[in-house]
């Protein structure tokens, strides 16, 4: 004896209802007939994932038995390293362009002190003075911003300049090579903006090797 009752009319029930007053922000909106992939969606399918379609026979490793799917696994593979790929180049441009706005700065000294390492960055002091400008009525106040990276044998100084409308309108940097390993987070650095000099502190790993060199890296 059959106890479900007749399935009502979809304009009648719960779901239809809600779906005729909310539209595509219906709670059922996944219940909608006729959804369709759009032309320019990219459906990544592969082993492990649910494209849907018919049902893939496997083989005892788990893998697809049709050539077809397997090709189309490895075309979806292909077409992910040459998305990445691109993505690479994409950012080595940007990379070569914003070294090419970026001067090198080549003034410096240092001096071992043992335990650790002075290094006196000369800039000048016409890069970090504070600027005043008129504009539109107002004065606009500006400083160029230091930004300073430790690293294993290295650091690297980058001075931006900013521009009338805040913007940086020049960047100088440098990077120096160490002499032996320094303790990044023990190193420190400080500003003196009317001499404009940016001194830093390195702080070695061996205390006792004594610094016969500080290079510059090539840009």
């Amino acid at each position: 004896m059959a106890t479900l009752k007749p399935a009502l009319p979809r304009g009648e029930s719960e779901l239809g209802r809600n779906r005729d007053a909310k539209g595509d922000k219906s709670y059922y909106y996944a219940h909608n007939e006729g959804w369709e992939v759009p032309e320019n969606a990219k459906v990544r399918s592969g082993e492990g994932l649910v494209t849907g379609g018919s049902p893939v026979k496997l083989g005892p490793d788990g893998k697809p038995l049709d050539s077809a799917v397997a090709g189309n696994l490895l075309d979806a593979q292909e077409e992910v390293v040459i998305e990445l790929r691109r993505r690479v180049e994409d950012l080595e441009r940007q990379l070569i362009q914003a070294r090419s706005g970026t001067k090198p700065i080549s003034q410096f000294s240092f001096s071992d002190e043992g335990a650790k390492c002075k290094v006196y960055v000369e800039v000048g002091p016409d890069a970090l003075e504070r600027r005043s400008t008129n504009e539109g009525g107002g004065s606009v106040m500006s400083e160029a911003s230091v930004a300073v990276i430790f690293s294993g044998r290295s650091c690297t100084v980058r001075v931006s300049l900013p521009g009338p409308d805040g913007t940086s309108s020049e960047r100088s940097a440098v990077t120096l090579v160490c002499d032996s390993e320094v303790v990044p987070d023990k190193c420190s650095y400080k500003v003196d903006r009317p001499k404009g000099r940016i001194t830093l502190s390195l702080v070695k790993q061996d205390e006792k090797k004594k610094w016969q060199s500080l290079k510059p890296q090539p840009m």
